[in-house]
Order: structure tokens, then C-alpha cells, then sequence
């Protein structure tokens, strides 16, 4: 069997049409939802970038791998080749496969692993171990000049994406695969055409911030507020959301090149495709603007579309069932006929693509660790976030937030103080889950708190008006 799995970097659940949204952004993405199963409640374990990838890759959360923010606490997966000086294999009563990775599975099954992706820059050394090729993608031969200066690390194209991938798999002789595409884009700088812009221009806005919110925020000196992106209004916002739905449409455009080659070649039917992002991207809702900082659901809520195999039985359409990425690698074990390591702390998606009414857990536990340490725990109607270190947002993050997201999605109105019961039970119960997945004594979020978040910037913003 062969799997691909297309990582598109920053990408919203509702900004794709296909999950509601009121613009054509995603028509390639939408047809492969309608093949298969989307979810509707997909968060990601971690964000941003780095934690994230290493739950999907891991199968593991942040708070048993290691992996909680970026910079220097990000650079080693906890597994025990890390923690010992010895340089061969593990003996019989400590094999490695309880500690394999999802492409370790692949590659020690002797099935061929192709990774394309820009995503070691940041960098990420255990994420580029052990694959029988991995490619990055080369980033244009032109100016790109930006706000933050001349940068590369983050310009390498959907294009060249699908080049490199295509050209990857002529090159696969007769067998199964394990193909793993990662898009920058719709990651910022945005690089589209006015043209390409210009067809998202009409539309209504999303109700927050409203302008009465962004005239407060244009009060606050911090970095990625209004006053610091030059949002002076909701006609500034709506330009932004234009290019952010433009960078999603052209990302669309060769994740469809990508499936009509599997198409063309008789590959479509036959692989299990899954697509996902890594976080979202937060427009102003919270104060801060093209940007993913929060456990928020601007952050932390993506797109989860799995299509299996043509021979596996599915029940299609969308699932409200709780997931997170770390459901992906037991998920794609299941399929495989694979046992998943021992180590793997999610649950196989099987069950529920397969059937719209199967059972499945009440609760999922998420953290952020770059530009706040937070971790949220979220249940079918209320969504608990407790903020370990606010980062430059000392002042305006409460230790406690609680949002019952069946009348508040946007989580607008903090009723923590009406609700004191709930916080405490939610709070009980990120505590057990905690106890259940960590690996060690030390929750790695903590140690994130008491360093600092690697995004915090070490001044006091000023918040007037709050």
C-alpha cells in the first residue's frame, strides 16, 4: 500500500472550503474530502511548527517526546538514544521499535520513505532521520525582500513541493511508499499576485475583531499587534485575508497537481491519503494578527481529511469525533497491518472512518510552547485554557480562561469566574492526563515556562486601554 501524507503549513480548518467557508479556496482539497473522511474537531497536539511535527512524527504529545517549543529545548526527541552514550543497538530487553517514528515504521518494514520538505532550516534533526531520501526544496531565484529583511527560510514553493515529488516517485521502482509532502505555503511572506488576490477581495469578514476590538489593539505595543502589522481597520484586515486565502488557493492548486498524478498513473485509488496542517494562523480574534501563538482555535484547530485505501471500507462525509495529529501514525499503522511502538500515545482513526457512530474519547489535551506556554483541554462543549507564562502578554493573559465553545466558537467571553466547577474539573482532568503521558517526572511544558517560551521577547509591552 502506498501513503501519502501532504503537510500544508498554517492552513486553518475554516479557511478551507470544503469545511464551510464562504470562499473557493480549496477545490482540489474539497475532492478529496468528498472520497473520504474529514474531521471537524482536528487539532494539533502541539504548536507551533516543531512541536507539532514531532507528535505527528512521533506519535507521541510534546509532553512525552520532549519537543514543546522551538530553539534550543527543540533540538532533541526524548527517546533513549538521547539520554545514553552508546552508539549500537539496543539489546533484546530494550529493542528499538517501541521508540520508532512514524517513518522509522515505514523504513524498518523495508517500505520506501520520501520526504520532501524545507522544514530542517528550522532546524529539527530528528525530523530528517532515517528516510531513503529526503529532498529540500530550493527556494526561488529572486529578490525576496520583506518586512524582516532578504529571508529564504521560508519562500521554498508549493510548486517546487510537487516538483520534487513527482519527480521522486518516477524515480520509485515497482513497490509500496511512504511519501510525505510539506508545503510552506500559506506560511507568510505572502507572495501572490493583486490578480491572485483580487478574486478574495468580496466576502463578508469574519465578526471579530470587530473595529471597536482593533482600535484597542492599534493601543498595544507588542509584536504581530494591529500597530505593529499596520491593521488601522477591518478594510486593512480584510487585504490581509485576501493574500492569506490567495497563498491557501495557490497551495490548493499543486496539492491538486499532486493528486492528479496519482491519478494519471493509477496510484489515487489504491494509496491512503492523508492531508493536514501543522497549526493554523491567527487574524486578529485574540489581538494578534497573522500569526500562530495561542492554544486558540485559530492556532490549534486544521484541516484532518484521511481518504483510505479503495479496498478499506468507509463511511465518508465529516466527523465531529476530538482528534489530534497524534492520532495520524496509529492511524496509518492500522492500514499498513502494522502493531504501532509502544510508546505511540494516540488511538487508530479506523474505527470512526469507518463508521460515523463509533466510540471514541470525550477529551483531547493540546499545548502551544513558542509564544506563550499554554495547554488546553477541550471537551465537546467547553474548551479550558490555563497559561503557564504569558510571554510578551503579561497583562492580558489571565491564568485561566474558559470558553463554552457551543454558544462562543470564536472564544470571545472568558466565563471561568461563572463556572468556577468546570475549570476545576477540567483542570483535574488535564492533570491525570498529564500523569498518563508524560515520560519522566519533568512535564516539558513547565521546564518551556520557567526558560521561556523561545518566541518571547524580553520586554514589557504596553497595554493601555485593556
Amino acid at each position: 500500500m502506498n501513503v501519502v501524507f501532504v503537510d500544508i503549513d498554517s492552513l486553518r480548518a475554516d479557511h478551507v472550503s470544503g469545511y464551510g467557508y464562504d470562499r473557493n479556496t480549496t477545490p482540489n482539497i474539497d475532492a478529496l474530502i468528498d472520497d473520504g473522511v474529514a474531521f471537524e474537531r482536528g487539532y494539533v497536539a502541539n504548536s507551533p511548527c516543531m512541536p507539532s511535527r514531532a507528535a505527528l512524527t512521533s506519535g507521541r504529545y510534546g509532553i512525552a517526546n520532549g519537543v514543546e517549543t522551538h530553539g534550543q529545548q527543540s533540538q532533541q526527541m526524548n527517546r533513549p538514544a538521547n539520554r545514553t552514550d552508546w552508539a549500537g543497538s539496543w539489546t533484546e530487553n530494550q529493542p528499538d521499535r517501541p521508540w520508532w517514528t512514524l517513518p522509522e515504521l515505514f523504513f524498518q518494514n523495508r517500505i520506501r520513505t520520501i520526504g520532501v520538505s524545507s522544514f530542517p532550516r528550522h532546524p529539527a534533526p530528528w525530523f530528517y532521520h532515517v528516510w531513503n531520501e529526503f529532498i529540500q526544496p530550493q527556494e526561488p531565484d529572486e529578490d525576496m525582500t520583506t518586512e524582516w529583511g532578504h529571508v529564504s527560510f521560508q519562500t521554498p514553493r508549493a510548486e517546487a513541493v510537487v516538483d520534487e515529488s513527482i519527480d521522486a516517485l518516477e524515480r520509485t521502482d515497482a513497490g509500496d511508499y511512504f511519501l510525505y509532502a510539506q508545503f510552506w505555503d500559506p506560511h507568510a511572506p505572502y507572495n501572490r499576485s493583486d490578480e491572485e488576490i483580487d478574486r478574495f477581495r468580496d466576502g463578508a469578514l469574519p465578526p471579530y475583531p470587530t473595529a471597536e476590538q482593533l482600535e484597542r489593539h492599534r493601543t498595544w505595543d507588542a509584536v504581530r499587534s494591529a500597530s505593529h502589522t499596520g491593521i488601522e481597520s477591518r478594510d486593512d484586515l480584510a487585504e490581509l485575508i485576501a493574500a492569506y486565502d490567495a497563498e491557501i488557493r495557490y497551495a490548493d492548486r499543486h496539492v491538486g497537481r499532486l493528486l492528479d498524478y496519482l491519478r494519471e498513473t493509477g496510484q489515487y485509488e489504491e494509496s491512503l491519503i492523508v492531508l493536514s496542517g501543522d497549526h493554523g494562523e491567527e487574524f486578529g480574534e485574540h489581538g494578534l494578527y497573522r500569526e500562530h501563538w495561542s492554544t486558540h482555535d485559530g492556532t490549534q484547530r486544521v484541516p484532518m481529511v484521511v481518504k483510505p485505501p479503495g479496498d478499506a471500507p468507509v463511511d465518508p462525509g465529516v466527523r465531529d469525533h476530538l482528534i489530534t495529529n497524534v492520532d495520524f501514525a496509529p492511524t496509518i499503522a492500522d492500514y499498513l497491518g502494522q502493531p504501532p511502538p509502544e510508546t505511540w500515545q494516540g488511538r487508530s482513526l479506523r474505527p470512526v472512518i469507518e463508521s460515523a457512530d463509533a466510540d471514541w474519547r470525550d477529551e483531547i489535551v493540546f499545548d502551544h510552547g513558542l509564544y506563550t506556554a499554554q495547554r488546553a483541554v477541550r471537551t465537546d462543549r467547553w474548551k479550558l485554557i490555563r497559561t503557564l507564562h504569558p510571554g510578551m502578554w503579561s497583562g492580558v493573559l489571565p491564568d485561566y480562561q474558559l470558553y463554552d465553545m457551543a454558544v462562543d466558537p470564536w472564544e470571545q467571553t472568558d466565563v471561568s469566574d461563572e463556572h468556577p466547577d468546570v475549570v476545576d474539573r477540567l483542570e483535574q482532568r488535564a492533570i491525570r492526563w498529564a500523569h498518563r503521558h508524560r515520560d519522566g517526572s519533568v512535564d516539558p511544558l513547565y521546564r518551556v515556562a520557567e526558560r521561556g517560551p523561545s518566541g518571547y521577547l524580553s520586554f514589557e509591552p504596553d497595554f493601555e486601554g485593556v
